[in-house]
């Protein structure tokens, strides 16, 4: 690896740190950019953070990085992380209790008022603090200024895990699009290729309208049989896909493909 050999004035970052700078607000056309050591799967991230927060002091000074700022940025790791595994999987077992207390509400029987039930967070791990938003942004800005460092070896990153490969891990989801025939107008088939993923995470828009979700799908193609707004009048329609792991989407979105579907 042929690191960047730059470095910072006197080994060590300006003062005071920018760590906490606020982060550039993310609105739906513009993404946070993936970085492509980064895991798509949720368990995958979690085990990512864990390395990532035991390994940042190991390395952290020899790479120019202050006191404070590791201290920081090892704790935006260790509360993703808690967020991403602990209180998710908390969140997501308590999910069937609600909707069985909504069934309840509404076409149960009995002669006690109803209780409803109340989520209790899980307990943040001994020494790590809530976090400001915008944890990951400012892990991988961390990690592109350490990877300036003249200090940076091959032997570092890869225990850092800040080593990616273009080859096995893809941004995004990859479609072909085809027009076919249905009853009563074109249908659009998708044959799509989710590169090792569970599924991918589909949206369409028609017209001038929103995007709207269309499907998660597990197996390639996706064929979009809806008909047309206005029987009989063609009508533009666009679509995107991004990849989705146990239950959530993740990664950016593909280019926006347009087609023309006729009567």
């Amino acid at each position: 690896m042929n690191w960047d050999q730059s470095n910072w004035d006197s080994g060590l970052w300006d003062q005071p740190s920018d760590y906490f700078s606020p982060q550039p607000k993310l609105n739906n056309s513009t993404k946070m950019k993936r970085t492509n050591y980064y895991p798509s799967r949720i368990g995958d991230q979690v085990n990512w953070l864990d390395n990532y927060g035991i390994k940042l002091p190991i390395y952290g000074a020899t790479l120019g990085v202050v006191a404070g700022d590791i201290t920081a940025s090892v704790n935006d790791a260790k509360y993703a992380n808690y967020v991403l595994g602990t209180w998710l999987s908390a969140v997501r077992n308590f999910s069937p209790s609600t909707t069985d207390a909504v069934d309840d509400v509404l076409t149960g029987a009995g002669t006690v008022a109803m209780v409803l039930p109340t989520f209790t967070a899980p307990a943040l791990p001994a020494g790590v603090t809530a976090a400001l938003p915008g944890t990951l942004n400012r892990i991988f800005a961390l990690i592109a200024k350490m990877k300036l460092s003249s200090a940076m070896t091959d032997a570092i990153a890869t225990d850092l895990g800040i080593v990616g490969s273009e080859a096995t891990e893809k941004a995004v989801p990859k479609f072909i699009t085809e027009m076919l025939q249905g009853t009563g107008c074109q249908c659009v088939k998708h044959t799509f290729y989710k590169y090792n993923h569970m599924g991918v995470y589909i949206e369409g828009r028609r017209g001038t309208g929103a995007w709207e979700f269309l499907a998660i799908d597990t197996e390639s193609p996706y064929i979009d049989e809806r008909p047309l707004l206005v029987a009989g009048t063609p009508e533009v329609r666009e679509y995107r896909m991004r990849f989705w792991d146990k239950g959530t989407p993740n990664g950016d979105w593909t280019d926006v493909v347009k087609v023309t579907v006729s009567p």
